[in-house]
């Protein structure tokens, strides 16, 4: 790299920060977090006796732990194992302390969790900003108006002296108004960084205030929380997953200022590997994921996964769109809605923290054979349509040619072509010629 480079490099990397400097600064999640949930999957089975390989509980939790511990998974960068509801008992006890359900945690959270990271991995726990969880169990309110500090003290606390690593903090059965949630998950937070421990926060706060008609103000959450949810629970539906994308494009401009390393939107579980999803819906729903620089939290039975959709969960170019430093997220440039003609598809884009520009080629199409989509050069915002950029398709894994002006390529119905534009013949530390 030149001296010209190298301060052009430093400059915009202290202006990102300085642009950035509202978020969450609890030293977690300066990339999007990469695990597994167990709650899209699993949900609130509680019954062993019936359902021995479906119910949450610590050999449920185990077995994934056991699985993302190998190799092929921790390469691939998935750390977090979440437990969601109902993994409480009924009441809390004579000191207010919350307990897990004995009978299918028979070793207690503390063990799980020092189970966790002795496989190199970190433990995920679930509560809510509401006097009892959305299944029923003990929130961490004593009343509807959450009038503080309820039980945040001492759950934050609890939470810590058990090794925990996230907090996903949901937000049912509560008055749901912006001065009571806010005031809620504000201090609830502030409990979790004076615990001592670093934890993940991942707050539900906005979805919450969303469906309550109140504008949602997406930078003042980043100051808070590290990840949020913002919009509906996704199911194992293609169509549940096409809605929540369509939403975060169509909000993408709140949206984009408030994400960056340490905050990021989270637009719910990755259903790859369920029921619904064909395979190249499945590579779609995770290529967007990444660009939108999202959690990248299966909900899935990785017991029972078939490898053609491992293989999507650990493409390692892929991942590294969405686990890129910048922690930008992609944008949306066309959105179409008229089939045929080159012209029932999206383009995403996303810019890099070294200069090179990852876009999605996604076919909407419902015509059952592929589509010839192109994009030019001026919708990716490069500077001039005379600019040679060396592109690279990132499932493939392989180099597509040089190109010139604008880039044309065959997609399959509902899948996508997820590509890395660099500009030719410089290296990876090179000047920029993309437009972010």
């Amino acid at each position: 790299m030149d001296h010209a480079h190298f301060f052009l490099h430093l400059i915009l990397l202290f202006l990102f920060c300085i642009s950035t400097s509202y978020g969450l600064d609890n030293g977690v999640g300066r990339t999007p977090p990469m695990g597994w949930m167990a709650w899209e999957r699993f949900r609130d089975v509680v019954d062993c006796t019936s359902f021995p390989d479906r119910c949450v509980s610590e050999k449920l939790i185990k077995e994934h732990i056991d699985i993302l511990s190998q190799p092929e998974w921790q390469e691939a960068g998935y750390e977090y194992v979440d437990i969601d509801d109902t993994w409480m008992s009924t009441s809390r006890n004579s000191q207010n302390v919350l307990s897990w359900n004995a009978t299918r945690f028979p070793s207690g959270m503390k063990s799980l969790a020092d189970y966790a990271h002795s496989k190199n991995l970190k433990l995920g726990i679930y509560q809510d900003m509401g006097t009892k969880t959305c299944v029923g169990y003990p929130g961490v309110c004593k009343d509807q108006n959450c009038t503080l500090p309820g039980y945040m003290d001492i759950d934050a606390q609890t939470f810590a002296s058990w090794g925990i690593d996230l907090v996903k903090m949901d937000g049912c059965n509560s008055v749901h108004t912006s001065e009571i949630l806010d005031r809620g998950y504000k201090y609830f937070g502030k409990q979790l960084n004076n615990s001592g421990r670093e934890m993940i926060y991942s707050c539900s706060w906005p979805d919450y205030i969303r469906l309550a008609g109140i504008t949602v103000n997406y930078t003042d959450i980043a100051e808070h929380c590290n990840i949020w949810r913002m919009y509906n629970d996704v199911q194992d539906d293609w169509g549940s997953v096409l809605n929540i994308i369509d939403w975060v494009g169509d909000n993408q401009e709140t949206l984009i200022k408030a994400a960056g390393p340490g905050h990021f939107n989270d637009p719910d579980s990755l259903m790859i590997g369920n029921f619904a999803l064909s395979y190249t819906q499945a590579e779609s729903q995770m290529a967007l994921y990444s660009i939108m620089a999202a959690p990248l939290l299966m909900g899935n039975d990785l017991r029972n996964l078939d490898p053609k959709f491992k293989a999507i969960l650990i493409s390692k170019e892929v991942i590294a769109i969405n686990q890129d430093p910048l922690g930008v997220q992609g944008r949306r440039l066309v959105h179409t809605a008229a089939c045929g003609g080159n012209n029932y598809y999206d383009v995403w884009s996303k810019p890099l923290y070294n200069g090179d520009l990852a876009v999605v080629l996604w076919n909407r199409c419902p015509y059952g054979v592929p589509e010839k989509m192109t994009v030019d050069w001026k919708t990716l915002g490069i500077e001039s349509n005379e600019e040679i950029m060396a592109v690279r398709d990132l499932y493939q894994e392989k180099e597509l040619g040089n190109f010139t002006g604008s880039i044309s390529l065959y997609v399959d119905i509902d899948g996508v072509r997820m590509l890395r534009l660099r500009k030719f013949g410089r290296d990876d530390a090179g000047s920029k010629s993309i437009t972010s």
